[in-house]
């Protein structure tokens, strides 16, 4: 189906950032946080939003990670 090669586009296009070093943060706004999105997404790094509130939280807390990265690089 369309929806299967769209997923499986999805996984390739993650995977080789991934592949590259590189960290995918994904963050389902208004939307369910899917297996497939949770699954392209880096370890730790899919977030929820269901709203502007969470949205903000999820934005926050990606904030803080990236900074602690960069104090640990």
């Amino acid at each position: 189906t369309e929806f299967n090669r769209r997923a499986s586009r999805l996984q390739a296009i993650c995977a080789s950032a991934k592949a590259e070093g590189m960290t995918v943060w994904v963050v389902a706004f208004g939307l369910t946080l899917t297996q497939n999105l949770r699954d392209c997404a880096s370890p730790g790094r899919a977030y929820e939003a269901a709203d502007s509130a969470k949205l903000n939280e999820a934005f926050q807390e990606i904030a803080q990670k990236i900074a602690a990265l960069r104090l640990t690089s």
